[in-house]
């Protein structure tokens, strides 16, 4: 495994645009997210979804689908089951905000200095940053 200096970082503005904070990622635990928390990712999915949705249940087969589903909710009606048990709750561990990360707007550069040490917002490595663009004079 590579030592904290040689562990390579990507520099993210969160996808959701309610958001927008910068966090860093590291090559090992980049697998292309585009949202800072799993909130952030529910958050920007959920207007997608019901587009989707929308867009489904308008075609011929979503109307077949709408069918079917009231078909089989009216048999259980009928048998006396209108209940379902819930599922075993599922526990999520979710990191901290590491003291590095800074909110700024998307799109905008950020004007302070930059932290010469990160912490991967996933996997928790620690590394150095290393600016990859460079400043206009």
């Amino acid at each position: 495994m590579a030592c904290g200096a040689e562990t390579t970082f990507r520099q993210r503005f969160c996808g959701w645009s309610a958001c927008g904070r910068l966090f860093f990622i590291c090559s090992h635990g980049y697998r292309g997210q585009r949202y800072c928390s799993a909130t952030c990712r529910v958050q920007a999915r959920r207007p997608q979804r019901r587009v989707a949705n929308r867009r489904h249940q308008q075609s011929a087969e979503g109307r077949l689908d709408h069918r079917d589903r009231q078909r089989a909710y009216r048999c259980r009606q009928a048998a006396g089951v209108t209940d379902q048990s819930s599922g075993a709750p599922v526990d999520y561990g979710m990191m901290a905000v590491p003291a590095a990360a800074l909110v700024v707007e998307r799109r905008r550069l950020y004007e302070g200095p930059m932290p010469s040490s990160v912490v991967c917002r996933f996997c928790g490595r620690r590394g150095r940053w290393v600016q990859s663009f460079h400043a206009k004079e």
